[in-house]
């Protein structure tokens, strides 16, 4: 395995004793090995010959699981970034009671809301995409796909996780609601199709 190091680079970073990176940065890390798996369930199926008919949807289909896998590990990063903000912001403010200290707080705080944010919207994209995937791609495959729909599910939950604790340090109840709404929507959304793909891969 080429890549194991850093895998154990960046779990070893996860286990330190720091409040970054974690369940934010994970979350993201864990849709884009979904994105990943899916990706070469893709490109395994494009190279047999019995599925020909299929190549060139599946192609398209692993061109954009790789823009989601790029995304989401760059949110990875991002992710704990933003929390690192947050927290800096936070000991500001607590020094610094100043209008523009709080605006600083605010933002931050939105920030790190609007990272996991778009972490479960690419993670919701990938179980659209892994419906379609369940349904053509290799049966020889089945665990890799699977494991893949079950990966990004955990995109999109750690992800909402992450918006709910952010959101209670929001100082915008309009924004606070509105993003509430889209979460829980996102999250039936979720269900629905990693139920519909793990249906699909269970079919004949």
């Amino acid at each position: 395995m080429k890549s194991a190091e850093g895998l154990r680079a960046l779990c070893i970073e996860l286990s330190e004793a720091a409040p970054s990176p974690g369940g934010g940065a994970a979350a993201a890390a864990a849709g884009a090995m979904g994105a990943s798996l899916l990706g070469m369930v893709c490109g395994l199926t494009r190279k047999n010959k019995k599925h020909e008919a299929n190549w060139a949807e599946l192609g398209e289909i692993q061109s954009e699981l790789a823009g989601l896998r790029d995304s989401l590990l760059t949110l990875t990063s991002n992710d704990a970034a933003s929390y690192d903000s947050v927290l800096e912001a936070m000991r500001r403010r607590k020094t610094d009671p100043s209008e523009e200290a709080v605006k600083a707080y605010d933002a931050a705080v939105r920030e790190a809301t609007e990272v996991p944010r778009r972490t479960a919207a690419a993670s919701v994209r990938i179980l659209e995409l892994a419906v379609r995937v369940a349904e053509l791609g290799l049966r020889s495959a089945s665990s890799d796909t699977g494991v893949g729909i079950r990966l990004a599910e955990v995109g999109v939950r750690g992800a909402a996780m992450n918006i709910l604790i952010n959101l209670k340090g929001s100082a915008d109840p309009n924004y606070a609601r509105t993003v509430g709404e889209e979460l829980m929507s996102r999250g039936e959304k979720a269900t629905a199709l990693m139920k519909e793909a793990l249906a699909a891969l269970e079919g004949p």
